[in-house]
């Protein structure tokens, strides 16, 4: 069945670090289209990870198959991806660089000239904090996101707990 959209589109980017695309599902089946099922399988057909939620996204969105990015580095990327400048022309050119605070991002573009209301959630490294460290709306510039939530600078595999009270728990 066709999703249906209202006047406009939700729009969920979810972007990863380190992350292979052959272990997602919805990967998987794109090379078994393309008959390149080995493709699918580079760690061998018994090493996988299900991953049902992540697959029906793709299946009811749009599923990247030629997609590049401008930098190697986190923060280099991340600025990039948001605004869509080269790296050099963010501030944010090299890891541990805040990115220029007049940036313009997608997010204020959908939000001035679509309506949309806008959230960054996750790892974030556009501010140029040197420390890892949990952060909240006052230690970050928005660059046109309504909401920004669970920020953490610098780190990776971290875990969170909500409370309920609007506080979290946080774990490393």
């Amino acid at each position: 069945e066709e999703p249906t959209f209202g006047p406009r589109p939700n729009l969920v980017v979810i972007m990863t670090d380190q992350h292979n695309l052959r272990t997602l599902g919805c990967y998987r089946e794109y090379f078994k289209a393309m008959n390149q099922t080995e493709q699918g399988f580079v760690w061998g057909p018994d090493n996988i990870v299900e991953t049902p939620y992540l697959d029906r996204l793709a299946a009811d969105g749009a599923l990247f198959t030629n997609f590049h990015t401008t930098s190697p580095l986190c923060t280099p990327n991340r600025a990039s991806f948001v605004s869509g400048l080269y790296p050099a022309f963010t501030g944010a050119d090299r890891n541990h660089r805040a990115m220029t605070d007049d940036i313009v991002t997608f997010a204020q573009i959908l939000k001035e000239q679509g309506d949309y209301d806008t959230g960054y959630f996750g790892k974030w490294h556009l501010n140029g904090q040197l420390r890892p460290g949990w952060g909240d709306e006052s230690d970050f510039f928005d660059f046109g996101f309504n909401e920004i939530k669970y920020l953490f600078n610098q780190g990776h595999w971290k875990w969170l707990e909500e409370l309920g009270n609007g506080k979290m728990k946080q774990y490393d």
